[in-house]
């Protein structure tokens, strides 16, 4: 994992020689700085002296240096007043912010065989220029074909034009659910440029306006991974709203977690000097020795087709829950799915839905899918007796389905919350989860057999973040259904967020979050039938004897279906296991 910072073209413009040497120090010392991406622009050109000193003292060091332009910029006459833009985003239908962005491109081809576009590279311009070209189109529909024309005539061209052989990365951001609304064509765009990079910024998940769950650290990666196979060059995350230290810490932690090839730091000035670099960088040496001992990370399958919206990072709240998934923008060839509410982008995915199910597959579906679904009358009724009247359900008390034979768990809530209500014909689909209050009560957990195939239908909190209030035997029952043969339960009474990592070499991660709440957990881990002993993976620490966070674990209990493991876990703090079988 190749560690690398970025380097803003206003700090490229200014620092002085003595400064960069004393800074390369700082960062060598408690990161190990392999790479830096050298910004040429970010509404201000950096000099070609200035980028030469850099490029100069950076080899010096043995520091590799790639090219960086971040296309904002301000207004260039007097006309430009009349657009609204952004941060400053270019207006692409407007000659002098085209030509200005060829100039920047040709500048920074000159000086470098790489470079990385930031991710301001969309556009929300409504000006009369864009709606005039916009016509009936829909905004998507604009921005989309837009943004593919620009990235081939306004970069890619003039770019080898001036450097045949300019090798070019298109960054996305961490907002995936909003892409095509702003012109990120990812569909076409991943293979228009050499490399694709990703935005891994959480943050603080509720003093942000983005509010980000913090999975989406890991599951953007896998999906990127997944839409440009060995071609996503890795995660990038910066140190801004990022309070306490450990939402800044635990974006990095999930990156690597996802086995990027490298993970980038913005930036150089916001990070020299910051305390933030010294947890970091011990950590991120100890976690880069683990990933080595691994082998690719796996998930249940989650579908999200390109230029898709509907039930935004759904996957993710579910994957701070301990359901681990790998997000795909293609129908998963496997035998298990979860399918959300942007699934309905893709117009045949009823019938996709069925001849998986007939094949045998293990579907589960959203409310947010079912609820789409029924309304646009796609066909779903043929699967199922679910049916939406447009009520809803409050509950704060669970009744909970066991194994066959087992009866079931009855638990309360000290928490009111709300679902959509699907009704469903009793012994035609049959609920696993009941909930309500008093005498009435609704499934949230149901399962339908369609062919040789299972259909589960998921109904979620109307806020996704309820997820973590709802009672862990109700959370255990459902990890249990969406698992890939590993799965994790917790205690009652606990409302810690922990994810689980899954990975093909029988490794398997633990992370508990720090929240207001968190607290040291025993996490219960299941796996199947003949797993002797989870071996701790370790990195680079030394470890006491007598540790026993180092000593292999013995099955808590054995029987003819799996092997349980109690495993200790600490909030901040991941652990990695070797299932040993």
């Amino acid at each position: 994992m190749t560690k690398v910072v970025y380097c803003t073209a206003h700090w490229a413009a200014r620092v002085t020689e003595a400064e960069l040497r004393e800074q390369i120090g700082f960062f060598q010392k408690y990161i190990g700085v392999d790479k830096v991406y050298l910004e040429a622009f970010r509404d201000e050109l950096a000099s070609r002296s200035q980028i030469a000193l850099c490029k100069r003292v950076f080899a010096e060091h043995g520091i590799a240096v790639a090219g960086g332009i971040t296309t904002i910029t301000r207004d260039l006459d007097k006309n430009d007043k009349k657009r609204q833009r952004l941060f400053n985003t270019f207006c692409y239908t407007n000659p002098l912010m085209r030509e200005h962005l060829i100039k920047m491109v040709e500048e920074t081809a000159a000086q470098f065989d790489e470079f990385i576009i930031d991710d301001f590279f969309f556009t929300q311009c409504t000006c009369e220029d864009c709606q005039k070209e916009k016509g009936d189109r829909s905004w998507e529909e604009f921005r989309l074909e837009k943004m593919r024309e620009v990235s081939e005539n306004l970069v890619i061209k003039p770019a080898k034009a001036v450097n045949p052989a300019i090798k070019i990365t298109i960054k996305y951001p961490n907002w995936m659910e909003s892409y095509q609304e702003t012109g990120y064509n990812l569909k076409m765009q991943k293979d228009m440029f050499d490399r694709i990079y990703t935005g891994t910024e959480t943050r603080h998940e509720s003093h942000t306006d983005q509010h980000l769950p913090r999975y989406l650290s890991y599951s953007i990666m896998r999906y990127m991974e997944n839409t440009a196979p060995q071609r996503n060059g890795g995660g990038w995350l910066d140190a801004y709203e990022c309070y306490p230290i450990d939402c800044y810490l635990e974006q990095a932690y999930l990156t690597a977690f996802s086995k990027p090839s490298e993970i980038m730091l913005f930036s150089w000035s916001l990070l020299y000097n910051n305390k933030l670099v010294t947890p970091l960088g011990f950590q991120l040496q100890e976690i880069e020795t683990i990933m080595a001992k691994s082998g690719p990370p796996t998930g249940f399958p989650v579908y999200l087709p390109y230029n898709a919206q509907g039930e935004d990072h759904l996957e993710d709240y579910l994957g701070m829950i301990g359901i681990p998934f790998e997000p795909t923008p293609d129908f998963p060839e496997g035998n298990t799915v979860f399918l959300t509410a942007q699934a309905l982008h893709d117009p045949d995915i009823i019938s996709k839905l069925t001849a998986f199910l007939n094949k045998g597959g293990k579907a589960i579906v959203s409310s947010g899918f079912m609820l789409g679904a029924l309304a646009e009358k796609r066909g779903i009724e043929a699967l199922t007796s679910i049916r939406y009247r447009g009520r809803h359900l409050y509950a704060d008390e669970y009744h909970i389905s066991r194994l066959p034979g087992q009866g079931m768990v009855h638990r309360r809530s000290a928490v009111n919350t709300s679902f959509p209500l699907l009704e469903h014909r009793n012994n035609a689909s049959w609920s696993f989860i009941n909930a309500g209050h008093g005498g009435f009560h609704g499934s949230i957990f149901l399962r339908d057999t369609v062919g040789r195939g299972e259909l589960f239908t998921l109904v979620v909190p109307d806020q996704y973040s309820a997820l973590t209030q709802l009672p862990q035997d109700l959370l255990n029952r459902i990890r249990s259904v969406i698992n890939t043969g590993i799965y994790i339960t917790l205690p009652a009474g606990t409302s810690a967020c922990v994810s689980l990592f899954t990975y093909d070499s029988d490794m398997i991660g633990l992370y508990s979050y720090t929240t207001p709440e968190c607290a040291p957990e025993i996490v219960q881990v299941h796996t199947t039938a003949g797993a002797g002993l989870l071996e701790p993976v370790v990195g680079k620490k030394k470890a006491a004897p007598e540790s026993f966070s180092y000593k292999p674990i013995e099955p808590l209990y054995k029987s003819a279906y799996e092997a349980v493991f109690e495993v200790y876990t600490e909030p901040g703090q991941p652990v990695f296991y070797k299932v040993l079988r």
